[in-house]
C-alpha cells in the first residue's frame, strides 16, 4: 500500500513539472529577447486638416424673367429672379443687385439666411426712356462678403429689346363694287384706314395704283389718325375700266413713306378684279 501511495505522489511531481515546462516555453516572447532583430518604431498617425474642406454655401441665379418681355420706350418693365443657395451649408445675410442697361449704381437688395436649397425671389421696377438693345444682371451676393465654395456663379444675365413708340398703319375691311364690274363701270374700290401701333400718326397721304402703272396716284391725305383708326377713315376711288381683263388694283396708305412705322410692309392691299365686255 506505501508503494502505491508513493507511486501516485512521483506521478503528480512529474505532472506538475510538465506543465510548468510547457508554460514556460509558451510564454509571449518580446522583439528585443531575440537577437539580431530590430525593434520597429511606433509612430501616431497625424492627420494634415490641410486636405480637409470647410463646408460652404454657394450662390447662383434661377429663374430670370422680363415682362414683358419686350418693353416698349417710356413703359415700366419688371425683372425678377431667385438668389438659389446650392451649397451644403446656411448662406448668412447678403446684399443681391439687378442691373440695367449699364447701371453703375443699383439699389441694394436684401437677402436674408438661406438653407442648402432654399431660395429668394428678387425683383426691381425700371422704366427705360429710348429704344434699343438692353441687359439685365442678376447678381447673388453682389458686395461679394459670403465666402462660397465657387466664386464664379453669383450672377447670370438676360439681353432684351425695348421697342420705340411708333405709329403702325394699315388697312383693312377691303371691298370693290360692283362685284362683277363691266367695260365703262364706276367701279368703286375702298379700305378702312387703321392706326395699328402705339401712338397717332401724323399727316400722311395716301394712293392707288392701277394695272402696269410704275408709280401709284396721290388720292388724298389724312391729317392725323388715332390709335384704333377713330375716327374712322376710308380710303377709295373710283375706277372705270375702258377695256376687258383682268385688273391688279392696289390701295396705298402713307403711300410716300412720311409716317415712320414700327412695320412698313403693312400699308397696302390689292384686289383682283376681272373686268367683262
Amino acid at each position: 500500500m506505501s508503494k502505491f501511495i508513493l507511486l501516485i505522489s512521483m506521478s503528480l511531481m512529474l505532472s506538475g513539472w510538465f506543465s510548468a515546462s510547457f508554460a514556460a516555453e509558451s510564454r509571449a516572447i518580446k522583439a528585443d529577447e531575440i537577437p539580431n532583430v530590430r525593434k520597429a518604431p511606433q509612430t501616431k498617425t497625424q492627420i494634415n486638416k490641410q486636405h480637409i474642406e470647410t463646408l460652404k454655401p454657394d450662390l447662383t441665379i434661377i429663374d430670370m424673367s422680363i415682362t414683358p418681355a419686350n418693353p416698349k420706350k417710356g413703359q415700366t418693365a419688371i425683372f425678377t429672379a431667385k438668389v438659389f443657395n446650392k451649397g451644403l451649408v446656411d448662406s448668412p445675410w447678403h446684399q443681391a443687385a439687378i442691373r440695367v442697361g449699364g447701371d453703375t449704381y443699383s439699389p441694394p437688395i436684401s437677402v436674408h439666411v438661406l438653407a442648402p436649397n432654399a431660395s429668394k425671389q428678387i425683383a426691381r421696377q425700371v422704366t427705360i426712356n429710348r429704344p434699343g438693345r438692353f441687359r439685365v444682371t442678376f447678381i447673388a451676393d453682389a458686395s461679394g462678403g459670403v465666402t462660397e465654395s465657387n466664386e464664379n456663379n453669383n450672377s447670370k444675365y438676360l439681353d432684351f429689346m425695348v421697342e420705340d413708340m411708333l405709329p403702325d398703319l394699315t388697312l383693312v375691311d377691303p371691298e370693290f363694287s360692283p362685284a362683277n364690274p363691266k367695260v365703262g363701270d364706276a367701279v368703286l374700290v375702298q379700305a378702312t384706314a387703321k392706326n395699328i401701333g402705339d401712338i397717332s400718326a401724323g399727316y400722311h397721304q395716301n394712293g392707288i395704283r392701277v394695272g402696269g402703272q410704275s408709280q401709284p396716284t396721290v388720292i388724298g391725305s389724312c391729317g392725323h389718325l388715332h390709335v384704333g383708326g377713330t375716327p374712322q377713315h376710308i380710303i377709295g376711288r373710283q375706277w372705270c375700266p375702258t377695256q376687258p381683263g383682268t385688273y391688279i388694283v392696289r390701295l396705298y396708305i402713307d403711300v410716300n413713306d412720311e409716317v415712320e412705322e414700327h412695320k412698313e410692309n403693312n400699308n397696302m392691299v390689292s384686289f383682283t378684279i376681272t373686268v367683262s365686255p
